[in-house]
């Protein structure tokens, strides 16, 4: 024990004295303790330098969705404006755009009749037509019948144009029937008639064995 007391009396204490000072403590300046020894579960993660430019992250772009009721309404419209062209398209074919020419005071050449009513021509076309479907449609030709069945047709062809011909007309009705297989029959008609007052209609039919031609003249006399 002498001995231990004798040791600490030869070692002198020094005294250490702290200065408080009034500045204050400037926290860039305080430099935290590094960690020795990081976490492992925590990996060190480098904070992007500034170097004055600014780079655009990448960006993945996203396709729009597209709906089916989207893509139907779509369609709908597209089929609307297809119709409405084509209709546009219809009514411009059917009304010209010319303007109907209206004859005034029509002059009548010199030498020629001038009936108050011309003949119909082309509403007897359209009469003598269906007069010929209903009368030849199940007919069979036969050479020896064929001259009976022509004068008969004409007398009632004449008295069916009758009712609808206006006043002092003549009619004149000319009628050919043959055989479908002769393919070497041509037919031609020629007259000496006023070109204003007078006309003609004339029609055709066939079936299976036979056909027919129809010429009917309306002649004006005054």
């Amino acid at each position: 024990m002498e001995a231990m007391n004798k040791k600490l009396g030869a070692v002198k204490l020094s005294k250490v004295s702290f200065r408080a000072t009034n500045r204050a403590v400037d926290p860039a300046t305080v430099k935290e303790p590094a960690d020795p020894q990081p976490s492992k579960g925590i990996s060190n993660v480098k904070s992007p330098q500034s170097d004055g430019s600014t780079k655009p992250k990448d960006v993945k772009k996203q396709a729009p969705t597209i709906s089916l009721r989207g893509l139907l309404a779509a369609q709908h419209f597209t089929m609307t404006l297809k119709n409405r062209a084509a209709l546009r398209r219809k009514s411009r074919s059917r009304t010209p755009n010319r303007k109907p020419v209206t004859i005034i005071n029509e002059q009548v050449p010199a030498g020629s009749a001038n009936p108050p009513q011309r003949f119909p021509y082309a509403q007897v076309k359209e009469l003598i037509q269906e007069f010929l479907t209903a009368r030849l449609r199940y007919v069979t030709y036969d050479p020896d019948k064929s001259g009976d069945l022509t004068k008969n047709l004409c007398e009632d062809i004449k008295k069916m144009v009758r009712r609808y011909t206006p006043p002092r007309y003549k009619l004149i009705c000319n009628m050919a029937i043959g055989s479908k297989n002769r393919e070497d029959i041509l037919m031609t008609s020629q007259c000496l008639w006023d070109s204003y007052s007078d006309n003609v209609t004339s029609c055709s039919y066939e079936n299976s064995t036979m056909f027919c031609v129809v010429t009917v003249y309306a002649v004006y006399f005054e």
